[in-house]
């Protein structure tokens, strides 16, 4: 009987060590997508043939799934800092906008559009949220509108802001004027995705495409951007 029972107890750990050892292959074999696929669809069916129910895959949601955020461009920001090309109130102003960036273009929109839950339309409408006046921006940021429209027009000298002039009329502050859009420009900062390739709008790169080839540091010597996307 100690014979059987030491028999059975040596075929457990050799089956326990045979599953160790093909798991730690597993982990170390390379798959391709269809392989992958064969094993989850293997594995799903083995599950409804045990509990007789269907099942699914699902990855674990990503924390940053769906989370607002920008990419500063690190080695273009060295640059200015080391030839002292920003102002600390426009560093404080870069600072401060980064919140409300619109998605891929960078555009500066209100903080309203840019934070309020999409609502599903069953027509699919799409809209556009509000590009963000310097009135706007100021209260966003938390300056006078004289201060702030300061920075940004110093700002836009050196092509770190642009406000292209658009189509049509509007009102502001009780006047009729024509709309401008603020763009910050994406050599510095980017609010959208860069995995594997630029996913930035094709009007925001041919607006910027040019932009801060004439730099030059404290001594008049002319330098260049470590780092140009598009």
């Amino acid at each position: 009987m100690e014979n059987s029972n030491t028999i059975v107890n040596l075929k457990q750990k050799l089956a326990e060590a045979e599953k160790k050892a093909r798991l730690k292959d597993l982990k170390h074999k390379s798959y391709s997508s269809e392989e992958v696929s064969e094993i989850q669809k293997s594995l799903l069916d083995l599950m409804q043939e045990i509990t007789g129910e269907k099942h699914f895959i699902a990855r674990e949601k990503d924390v940053f799934a769906g989370e607002p955020f920008n990419q500063v461009m690190h080695r273009n920001l060295d640059l200015l800092v080391r030839i002292d090309y920003l102002t600390q109130a426009e560093e404080s102003f870069l600072f401060r906008i980064q919140p409300y960036l619109e998605f891929k273009s960078n555009v500066i929109i209100c903080r309203e559009d840019k934070f309020k839950k999409k609502k599903k339309s069953i027509e699919n409408e799409f809209v556009l949220g509000k590009s963000a006046t310097v009135s706007d921006i100021a209260e966003m940021i938390g300056k006078s509108r004289r201060q702030t429209s300061e920075i940004m027009n110093s700002l836009k000298k050196k092509e770190i802001l642009l406000n292209p002039e658009g189509a049509g009329r509007i009102s502001e502050n009780g006047r009729s004027v024509t709309p401008r859009t603020w763009i910050v420009n994406p050599y510095i900062m980017i609010c959208a995705p860069r995995k594997n390739e630029v996913k930035l709008d094709q009007l925001t790169m041919r607006l910027f495409q040019h932009s801060l080839k004439n730099l030059k540091d404290q001594n008049g010597k002319k330098v260049n951007l470590p780092t140009r996307f598009f």
